[in-house]
């Protein structure tokens, strides 16, 4: 979907995603201010895949990065290669549990910084991931995202496999047996999970991905963002409304928070990211479909 229109100074309110460009040049131009604002977790929050990460503990690298590779580019539909990535890993529990330092090991820069920043405003922050519940959900904390706000693949094991009679003696290892297929595990599905997570909830909402995946969901957000700091995807780089093609999650907070959001951030180091995520669009390092959008955001930031 794209961009919000800007709104016009007049006196009767006109809604937002209603107004046209043509306004009257004496009118303030304003940005408006994201509610929700909806991740993907592997090659967005963090700059690995967590699929990978097991394969290449395993020493399969090679095939499972391939299938990684073609379903985030969109060659070949994700519900072809889940299972069949998982069925190739047969990842234990043990296995999926380790997942959770890969990641915090990996932060994106400017993921901690942006989510923080958007939380201190009153933004709602989610994670909407094809990765495995349990890791993701741990690293969500790490960034300080509520649980309640994260959706995730919950993979299954066997709690009798192996020396499960030792389990009073610690902790043990489980042999996978599957996973919960649903929205997450299809190419087409992630709209569905987060128009369920959203419900009824007012304002507006954001979507940042890097895949196939993220790009489809489009429609159920207000805006979808790309990003392609950790993978540069080249159908999501020419169909995303906004994408991002720096290391760094920065300019996701000025995009997001707008004007508005930043005169309501308490820290310097809140303010310190909202400023390098300004001044990495100033310099290109965003592009915009719509370039008039991009005039309408630097005029409300420079204003």
């Amino acid at each position: 979907m794209l961009l919000p229109e800007p709104i016009s100074a007049a006196p009767k309110p006109v809604p937002i995603l209603h107004m046209t460009l043509e306004t009257p040049p004496e009118s303030r131009v304003r940005w408006p201010e994201f509610s929700h604002v909806v991740f993907d977790c592997d090659s967005t929050l963090s700059s690995v895949e967590g699929i990978d990460v097991l394969a290449q503990s395993l020493g399969l690298t090679d095939e499972v990065t391939t299938l990684t590779d073609a379903a985030m580019a969109g060659e070949v539909d994700l519900d072809d290669v889940y299972a069949a990535r998982l069925g190739m890993l047969q990842p234990s529990k043990q296995a999926v549990a380790e997942l959770r330092s890969a990641y915090k090991r990996h932060t994106v820069a400017g993921a901690r910084e942006v989510i923080e920043a958007l939380r201190e405003i009153g933004t709602q922050v989610y994670i909407v991931s094809g990765g495995l519940a349990e890791p993701v959900e741990d690293f969500a904390v790490h960034l300080g995202i509520d649980v309640g706000n994260v959706r995730a693949v919950a993979a299954r094991h066997d709690s009798l496999s192996g020396d499960w009679w030792k389990a009073a003696q610690g902790p043990i290892d489980e042999e996978y047996i599957g996973f919960e297929a649903g929205g997450l595990t299809r190419t087409d599905g992630k709209a569905e999970i987060i128009t369920q997570l959203l419900g009824e909830s007012s304002g507006l909402s954001m979507l940042v991905g890097d895949g196939a995946s993220d790009l489809s969901a489009a429609d159920a957000v207000d805006l979808f963002v790309g990003f392609g700091g950790v993978v540069r995807r080249a159908r999501v780089a020419a169909e995303a409304a906004v994408y991002i093609d720096t290391p760094s999650l920065a300019p996701v907070l000025p995009i997001a928070a707008g004007p508005g959001g930043r005169h309501r951030l308490t820290t310097a180091n809140s303010q310190s990211t909202f400023v390098e995520g300004t001044d990495l669009i100033a310099d290109g390092h965003v592009s915009f479909r719509n370039p008039e959008k991009r005039e309408q955001l630097m005029a409300a930031l420079n204003g």
